[in-house]
C-alpha cells in the first residue's frame, strides 16, 4: 500500500495500520469506535481501489 494513504490512515484517533498483519487496527474497543473514522477510512480505501474485507471490532484486513 502506498505509504501515503499509509500516513492518513494513522493521523486518525481510533485506528493505525499495522504492517506485520498487513491490517488497519482499531485502538478502542467496538463500544468506543469512532464510526465516523472507520467510514472516512473505508472511503479512502475504495477511492484508491484497495481491496479489504472487514474483520471483528471493526478492523480492516487489507488484501495484498
Amino acid at each position: 500500500m502506498a505509504e501515503n494513504i499509509v500516513n492518513k490512515i494513522n493521523m486518525f484517533n481510533t485506528y493505525k495500520f499495522d504492517e506485520k498483519s498487513y491490517s488497519i487496527v482499531n485502538l478502542k474497543s467496538s463500544t468506543e469506535t469512532d464510526i465516523d473514522e472507520f467510514l472516512d477510512i473505508q472511503f479512502l480505501l475504495d477511492c484508491n481501489r484497495i481491496m479489504y474485507y472487514f474483520k471483528k471490532n471493526f478492523e480492516i484486513q487489507v488484501i495484498k
